[in-house]
């Protein structure tokens, strides 16, 4: 008797029932499931996880397209349970497969008191879809939701105004801006359609800014629907933009209170942006903030995304601060100035109330030609500490 061969035999016998005698061990494992799972900052995410190895090998190769990765993997939002998902689209955002997982994170927050159903359809196509529903709970919040700002905060606007951004104090829900935002004339009439109404409305993550968007096709000079019905808003009138109490938050509950803002219509704005006009005061030192005002105002969410500072090629940290009806940006360093040269940079989609960029105006009027010049990704004004 051989007992190392025997032995061998032994061993040979106990990976073969550990392997099933060729399969891996995510082939012997429990069917692939679905779980909603939650990352940092509260964000969450939908997640495959038991799949088979050939599954795994076949989403490695598989295209970057997001039509291809919602045929095998969506997520729908649901008014209940019982509703299918046939003809509705799925939820946009952003696919990624790790140690074996497949993972789907929203482009948005999710919002309590909706059902999201998430499909999976594995490659076999014999193999039946897998299907599970979620539901996130509704926050405790101990005092009711405000309509906290609205931008721009002047009350003159040019006559093409592209767009307003309504800050909450906390998450709302989606899917019902546009029955809750009305703009009146100065005889409290309600102009009809004047604002674009998207099927995904634009918020941003946390459920709390929502882009308000005039309709382009009442703004630019030109487009049939101004010429049949006219602009939205006219120079040398006024208009309230009201937002009702009904609008819900994310737990539900109606605002705290009906919001108006009265604002007059000036003349229209089709110059474009140049950073030449802008007054940069320069820090002595410490940390005292740099002041840089525009003869303008600018879009308050690009001013505090597209301008910041840098210092031999690298950002300075600090904070951003945004006030005087948006014509004057402030930034604060964490640490104290050093000596030397920094440039204040702006990337050339910054723009104005009327859409008009470093690089271009948003509109081009043949009765008032522009002069149009190539520029560069970002602008650069240089400044001194001493």
């Amino acid at each position: 008797m051989n007992l190392a061969n025997d032995w061998r035999v032994v061993l040979l016998a106990i990976g073969c029932i550990a392997d099933a005698c060729g399969a891996t061990a995510a082939d012997q494992a429990q069917p692939a499931v679905i779980r909603l799972s939650t990352l940092g900052e509260g964000q969450r995410v939908f997640d495959v996880t038991g799949l088979s190895s050939e599954e795994r090998t076949a989403l490695a190769d598989f295209p970057q397209d997001d039509a291809a990765w919602q045929a095998r993997f969506a997520v729908y939002a649901l008014a209940d349970r019982k509703a299918g998902v046939e003809g509705r689209p799925a939820m946009v955002g952003s696919y990624a497969l790790d140690e074996g997982r497949l993972r789907f994170a929203p482009r948005y927050r999710l919002d309590p008191g909706v059902i999201y159903r998430a499909v999976y359809r594995p490659a076999e196509r014999e193999a039946a879809p897998i299907t599970a529903d979620f539901e996130i709970p509704a926050p405790r919040a101990a005092r009711p939701t405000k309509l906290a700002a609205i931008y721009p905060s002047r009350d003159r606007l040019p006559e093409n105004q592209l767009k307003f951004y309504l800050h909450f104090s906390a998450p709302m829900s989606r899917g019902e801006a546009y029955e809750h935002v009305q703009l009146l004339d100065a005889q409290g009439r309600p102009i009809e359609l004047p604002f674009l109404e998207l099927g995904e409305e634009l918020w941003d993550r946390e459920a709390k800014r929502f882009t308000l968007f005039f309709d382009p096709g009442r703004i630019k000079r030109g487009l049939k629907p101004r010429e049949e019905v006219g602009p939205a808003i006219e120079e040398g009138k006024s208009y309230t933009l009201v937002i009702d109490a009904g609008w819900r938050d994310a737990a539900g509950r109606p605002l705290a209170a009906e919001v108006r803002k009265t604002f007059a219509v000036g003349p229209p704005d089709d110059t474009p942006l140049d950073a030449a006009n802008w007054k940069l005061d320069a820090p002595a030192g410490g940390r005292e903030p740099l002041v840089v005002e525009f003869p303008e105002p600018l879009d308050h969410a690009l001013l505090g995304r597209l301008l910041y500072v840098e210092r031999g090629g690298e950002p300075v940290a600090g904070e951003i601060a945004i006030d005087q009806q948006e014509t004057r940006w402030r930034f604060t360093p964490r640490d104290a100035w050093r000596p030397g040269s920094y440039d204040l940079v702006a990337g050339k989609e910054l723009e104005d109330l009327a859409g008009n960029s470093l690089a271009r105006p948003f509109e081009i009027d043949e009765l008032k030609p522009v002069t149009l010049e190539v520029t560069p990704e970002f602008v650069r004004v240089p400044f001194e500490v001493k």
